[in-house]
């Protein structure tokens, strides 16, 4: 990903809006939006949803950014698909949830319930001597990092039931999964082994994320739901970030749609299969990308602290993924896909103190989410250096 020097002008063109519910429809292209185009970030923000919407699987997107103590939010669809969505809907977020259990477990150091080298094993119930290689433990910072060594999956499932699953509903095939619960990631775990020494290979592993969530619900004595929005609503004054989603919070969320454009049903992804899954909106996600570039809260600033990788390249710090452009700007990031109808990027700029949440209610191409940023990102360079001529 790439962006620009000497943002000092983010005040000059990031005029502070305040949007209507009111529908600026454009005729020509059949999308209809928020965004005002009134200033020339909504122009940079217009010109990059716009080459993501020409896709005609893709059906809306909405956007928050955050620079220098302002807040932006813009939403598009496409007329005749689902209703424009607000900055208070609700989205599934995929795998940007990690970022959050990480947060946990960045809490849990400060409220010294653990240590990040701790072995894991010392909070498991029963004798685990197969968690380690060649004597070295699995450690806390491992499952954070994605350096345990571990399978990706803990249950592989004979072929006969995948293949079963595939003639099933999305709802079907949810609820099956939904059944691996905590005793059954513990079970599965006396048959693993780690492949190579913990902490010295990165390979990305949502299954050691949801042992991450068994291990700080044992340490907590409480439901990972419990501590996590408890953590929300008193540090950063989250309210609307959440697991799970009530019924009345359901008809809140924004439809998602699969990648032929076909309706996908909202489901609370429960149970220890998927990996961490967390909802959220717009407005919600804005606060967190706040949070994350003052680093005023404890637990967030020391999940910036590099664990894995290259200090001036790719690298890893508690499940946040860090990395730095040909310009030698340096960026945090995380991205989600939950496969039944969201695509999510989250990405902040500490230096340039700038932050996007993008979520699109489709699952086409993360990577074409990453170019959403990457095309305003272009678009605003151009203002910049056109204003200095």
């Amino acid at each position: 990903m790439m962006t620009w020097n000497n943002l000092k002008f983010c005040r000059l063109f990031f005029t502070p809006i305040c949007f209507s519910s009111a529908l600026f429809a454009q005729p020509s292209n059949s999308i209809l939006t928020d965004n005002k185009l009134k200033s020339k970030l909504d122009t940079a923000v217009d010109n990059g949803t716009r080459i993501y919407l020409r896709d005609s699987n893709t059906n809306g997107i909405s956007i928050g950014v955050y620079c220098k103590g302002e807040n932006y939010t813009y939403n598009y669809v496409k007329a005749g698909k689902s209703k424009l969505a607000t900055a208070n809907n609700f989205y599934n977020i995929g795998s940007v949830a990690k970022t959050f259990v990480a947060t946990i477990l960045a809490q849990a150091v400060i409220d010294k319930k653990l240590n990040l080298n701790d072995d894991i094993r010392k909070y498991l119930p029963g004798q685990y001597l197969n968690l380690e290689y060649k004597g070295q433990p699995i450690r806390f910072v491992d499952l954070a990092n994605h350096t345990s060594g571990l399978p990706t999956t803990f249950r592989v499932f004979p072929s006969s039931i995948v293949d079963s699953l595939k003639k099933l509903s999305i709802t079907e095939q949810v609820n099956f999964y939904s059944r691996y619960n905590e005793d059954s990631l513990l079970s599965d775990l006396h048959q693993l082994k780690p492949d190579t020494l913990p902490g010295t290979k990165f390979q990305y592993n949502s299954s050691a994320m949801e042992l991450l969530i068994v291990l700080l619900e044992r340490v907590y004595h409480q439901p990972y739901e419990k501590i996590v929005t408890n953590y929300l609503i008193t540090h950063l004054k989250m309210y609307n970030t959440k697991p799970f989603l009530s019924t009345q919070e359901i008809k809140n969320a924004v439809q998602g749609y699969d990648n032929n454009s076909k309706p996908q049903p909202f489901l609370n992804l429960k149970g220890f299969y998927f990996g961490p899954t967390m909802n959220s909106t717009i407005n919600d996600m804005l606060k967190y990308i706040q949070a994350n570039l003052s680093e005023k809260d404890k637990a967030i600033k020391m999940t910036h602290q590099l664990t894995y990788g290259k200090k001036n390249g790719f690298a890893i710090g508690l499940s946040w993924m860090m990395n730095t452009d040909s310009s030698g700007e340096r960026y945090i990031y995380h991205d989600g896909n939950t496969k039944i109808g969201y695509n999510t990027l989250c990405i902040f700029y500490p230096t340039a103190e700038l932050g996007f949440i993008i979520i699109v209610n489709d699952t086409i191409d993360l990577n074409k989410v990453g170019e959403v940023g990457n095309n305003i990102k272009e678009s605003l360079d151009k203002i910049r250096k056109g204003s200095r001529q």
